[in-house]
């Protein structure tokens, strides 16, 4: 047992030992390198350490989690959270913590990418490469993060993790309205490649030169991973099946029913090799694969050991983090790392097989009217590139998709061979596998 665990018991202990029923200690300690550059020139490199303790509590159906950032005060602090929960309401929906005594796959962090002495080099590789491929003008950040966990729950878990990854989103100007946006995400020091994300941003911005007016109407469109992430983060959130209880869920019984075309299969698997790889989810039950959306039809709920006695099934590993946030309650069910499994395209052929159409970088701003029934609007940014009879033929700006997202999906009727591991702020997020996707007569409306 390593130092984080040992200690996470010894909080969980205490919290046991002055009344709780039960008892999650989450000790995570993180190493972040960051690097941000705007203009074609770095601004800033900083790096920092933080190490705190998610701690949380239950007696009986009264619960109470948040963040200890006091380390050598948590013993301590856990006994006053037992207190505190005893005076809160009770839970009408807690089921309790996962039981068991698990066993766990072995953690392998990349040492490069941990011991990486000048992380300046790859924003300075990315800049270069953008500049070289037309752009003027680019920014963007480079982060290495290397995080240890040690975890124990008075269910029986007792686990330890350590994960090293890194990220650069590089978005780069050829004018001022004519913007490429490319990211990279990698767990491997050997993986991270920024002259290609660099290179990738800045012709993206060439043949984004020189924008018209978008139009309105039906249109196909043609989606890279980043633009897809956005919606990607929406979907899988709405499969949590606490927000199906809550009605701010467009899956809401429709377990066994097709919510997307034939060619869509949707999993969330932190066991393969990405940037959210992770062990075990914040009850300390082992991660797994799980595939959410088959060949359309829907297949199941992400759920915690709450969620899943309530719904009488079993916990899919997806208990989310301890402390809750303005967006999620603790231990909300939550995806780790979306995949969508790749078609039999090539980009080439998808944009060559479209008659009329646009072929969208990244997106931001994808929000609902209503999430029961998937309305939605986004906004494109970076590339918007024209398709006519099969060619790109220049970009457009100042254009919005005003459509549902259930019909999104439905009118997937090709995807790529290739996948991309891609994040990026908020948008998408958490971190995804996805390939290129078209996607038959959505609705433009204009931007302003």
């Amino acid at each position: 047992m390593n130092r984080l665990t040992e200690l996470a018991e010894r909080v969980m202990g205490s919290a046991r030992k002055a009344g709780a029923t039960d008892a999650i200690a989450e000790v995570i300690e993180s190493h972040t390198q960051q690097v941000r550059f705007s203009n074609s020139q770095i601004d800033a490199v900083n790096s920092w350490t933080e190490e705190h303790v998610a701690l949380f509590v239950a007696v009986g159906k009264h619960v109470v989690s948040s963040d200890v950032r006091d380390i050598s005060a948590a013993e301590t602090i856990a006994k006053g959270f037992v207190e505190m929960a005893k005076r809160t309401p009770p839970s009408k929906s807690y089921g309790g913590v996962a039981s068991g005594k698990f066993k766990y796959r072995t953690a392998r962090p990349d040492k490069k990418l941990i011991q990486l002495k000048n992380p300046a080099r790859v924003a300075l590789d990315a800049i270069d490469a953008a500049e070289r491929a037309g752009a003027n003008n680019v920014g963007g950040t480079f982060f290495v993060r290397h995080d240890s966990v040690g975890l124990a729950s008075s269910g029986g878990a007792r686990g330890s993790d350590d994960r090293a990854s890194s990220d650069l989103s590089v978005r780069a100007f050829s004018q001022p309205e004519a913007s490429g946006h490319a990211v990279c995400c990698a767990s491997r020091l050997s993986g991270m490649d920024a002259k290609k994300t660099g290179a990738r941003a800045g012709e993206l911005s060439v043949k984004a030169k020189n924008p018209s007016s978008g139009g309105h109407g039906k249109t196909d469109l043609v989606i890279e991973p980043l633009c897809l992430g956005s919606f990607v983060q929406s979907t899988s959130d709405m499969m949590s099946a606490l927000r199906v209880e809550i009605n701010t869920s467009m899956f809401a019984k429709k377990i066994g029913k097709k919510v997307a075309s034939d060619e869509v299969t949707f999993l969330d698997d932190p066991t393969v090799d990405s940037v959210t790889a992770r062990l075990f989810d914040h009850e300390g039950v082992p991660t797994r694969k799980n595939v959410m959306i088959k060949d359309g039809v829907l297949r199941t709920y992400f759920h915690n050991t709450s969620t899943a006695k309530r719904f009488k099934t079993r916990t899919t590993a997806s208990a989310g983090p301890l402390i809750p946030t303005s967006f999620s309650f603790a231990a909300q069910p939550i995806p780790f790392h979306p995949i969508i499994s790749p078609g039999d395209m090539t980009v080439d052929v998808m944009v060559a097989d479209t008659a009329h159409g646009l072929y969208l970088n990244n997106t931001w701003y994808t929000r609902y009217q209503n999430y029961d029934t998937g309305e939605f609007s986004s906004i494109p940014r970076d590339a918007i590139l024209a398709i006519e009879h099969g060619e790109i033929i220049g970009a457009v700006k100042n254009i919005r998709i005003s459509d549902n997202m259930l019909n999104f999906w439905k009118s997937v009727d090709a995807l790529s061979k290739a996948q991309e591991e891609v994040y990026w702020w908020d948008e998408a997020a958490p971190p995804s596998h996805l390939p290129v996707v078209r996607a038959r007569a959505m609705n433009i409306t204009r931007s302003s």
